[in-house]
């Protein structure tokens, strides 16, 4: 029934071949009242939309108007002045990632050793009042981490709003108390009651659910205290099969290398590296986009009008051999060097 339907969308025709799940995700913005609610249906309907060249226009039209409405959210914050909302941290860098713990497990204290960054650090509980974003470089990005107040009861509505925003989250135990686990358990679940379910490997093949996936690390601080390294083995008994893992001791700076690698892969982006016609890549400044992202999202990343006047690209890397020529919808990799002609 949906082969050759056509609708329109805005002032334009939307293409044929639209997914049942696409379009429940179509009816929940119309249905939507908020920005927020906004955001979140047209980010499922980019991501459930079929990618060929007959849906370049709409995945143009349904990213410009992500952008606007982000800018309207932002706006909106600024506006409200004093009461604006405290867990709202503007993004910057290549992703963002949101640290979340109880009271004294060194959350602020493992995110100062990552981003060698200052941070209020005391061996007391609820030293962190506010959310305080620091920037961590990881080879030639910066991607932002965010040390948050500690969770005391439940997850609150508003640190759950901040875990929705973001791109990642540290789900950070202490290794050195048998507490370890309840907080660990405690956290996920704690999460998921708000409606956000923390994995390795968000899916976004259901658009209908209501609880929303975050990617997720367990990472268990203090492996420099007595038996840690036994809690953390029954700690990946338990939840390995479901979240990547690292134990790590900021105190002592270990096993900090390993997690950011972990950062980086679980944000599930690549670097792209833009090649002037004639001239050398820019190598010094890679553009981020998501894994799965292709020329034609390459060339609106560089300028908004590319999509439509791109004839055709060359890779350097993904490709068979150093800068063959590629269509639109080629998919890039991490690293890749691309051409483009318009």
């Amino acid at each position: 029934m949906l082969k050759g339907r056509k609708e329109r969308w805005g002032e334009r025709t939307m293409p044929a071949n639209l997914t049942p799940e696409y379009l429940q995700a179509e009816e929940e913005f119309r249905k939507a009242t908020t920005i927020e609610e906004k955001i979140e249906a047209l980010q499922r309907m980019l991501a459930l939309l079929p990618k060929h060249k007959g849906t370049e226009r709409l995945q143009a039209d349904l990213k410009r108007r992500l952008a606007k409405l982000k800018e309207m959210e932002q706006q909106q914050r600024a506006r409200r002045g004093g009461g604006a909302d405290p867990f709202y941290v503007p993004r910057h860098g290549a992703g963002q990632v949101i640290a979340v713990g109880f009271p004294n497990v060194g959350k602020s204290a493992l995110l100062s050793a990552l981003s060698s960054v200052p941070l209020e650090v005391a061996d007391y509980p609820y030293t962190t009042q506010r959310p305080q974003p620091v920037m961590m470089p990881y080879e030639n990005l910066q991607i932002q981490l965010v040390d948050t107040p500690p969770l005391v009861d439940e997850v609150e509505p508003a640190f759950a709003g901040m875990v929705r925003r973001a791109d990642e989250v540290l789900v950070i135990v202490d290794l050195s108390t048998d507490d370890c686990f309840d907080q660990a358990d405690a956290l996920l679940k704690g999460f998921e009651a708000r409606r956000v379910r923390l994995v390795g490997e968000p899916a976004n093949d259901n658009p209908v659910n209501p609880i929303v996936e975050r990617a997720a690390i367990l990472v268990g601080n203090k492996l420099d205290a007595p038996d840690a390294e036994e809690r953390f083995v029954l700690l990946q008994e338990a939840y390995g099969e479901r979240l990547p893992m690292v134990a790590v001791s900021a105190k002592e700076r270990v096993g900090l290398d390993e997690l950011k690698r972990l950062i980086f892969e679980q944000l599930h982006i690549i670097r792209v590296y833009s090649k002037p016609p004639g001239r050398e890549p820019q190598l010094d400044k890679p553009f981020v986009l998501k894994k799965g992202a292709t020329v034609l999202d390459f060339a609106e990343e560089v300028h908004r009008d590319f999509p439509e006047r791109l004839r055709y690209a060359r890779v350097w890397g993904s490709a068979e051999f150093p800068g063959q020529p590629v269509s639109k919808d080629y998919v890039l990799q991490d690293g890749d060097i691309v051409e483009l002609h318009v």
